[in-house]
């Protein structure tokens, strides 16, 4: 198991570093499959300016372990109660993992066409991250449901098995998931 640490606009002490490799270490224990050496563990510390000190320091923890992407991400006052409150989330998504969703008592919404609203003077907002998905193996609707829930998004690219096309799944407000896919020429 690799944990690899990063800092962002702050400089990390060594007491904190070794907190951080310890606590994060502890995780290994909750799933036989996250001690696999063919997992890896990132753990992103940053310093953002904030209007409430209580949210300045964010801790992100993504784990890739075999067959899915854990992640979870705190804000908080100090260094310390940031990766606390990020593992107690992360530790929700690892039971989720252990169990593997399977059992899904909401329905799947598809949706055909989406149509963005025009409005005058709309101005786009500026992109601040990018994501690329080098490698996307096709699988079910229930299958992204799944890795969605574990990565605690509200949705999720995925390369339909049952289509062929690559698709978005989102949870909406109502509990139930919803899916948008390109309508092709030939549709």
């Amino acid at each position: 198991m690799e944990i690899k640490i990063k800092s962002q606009n702050l400089k990390l002490s060594d007491a904190q570093k070794e907190m951080i490799q310890s606590k994060v270490g502890k995780l290994e224990h909750l799933a036989d499959r996250l001690g696999d050496e063919s997992c890896e563990f990132r753990v992103e510390i940053r310093y953002e300016k904030s209007r409430k000190p209580a949210d300045a320091y964010v801790c992100e923890l993504t784990i890739y372990a075999p067959h899915a992407v854990i992640r979870s991400e705190s804000r908080d006052e100090s260094v310390e109660n940031a990766v606390d409150a990020c593992l107690s989330k992360i530790k929700t998504q690892i039971d989720r993992y252990k169990a593997k969703i399977h059992h899904l008592d909401h329905k799947i919404v598809r949706l055909k066409e989406v149509e963005m609203p025009k409005e005058e003077g709309f101005e786009i907002p500026k992109i601040l991250k990018r994501k690329r998905f080098s490698k996307s193996e096709p699988m079910s609707e229930e299958a992204a449901i799944e890795r969605m829930e574990l990565v605690g998004h509200d949705f999720f690219l995925f390369n339909n098995a049952d289509t062929g096309r690559f698709a978005i799944i989102y949870k909406r407000k109502d509990g139930f998931y919803g899916i948008v896919e390109p309508k092709m020429p030939t549709d």
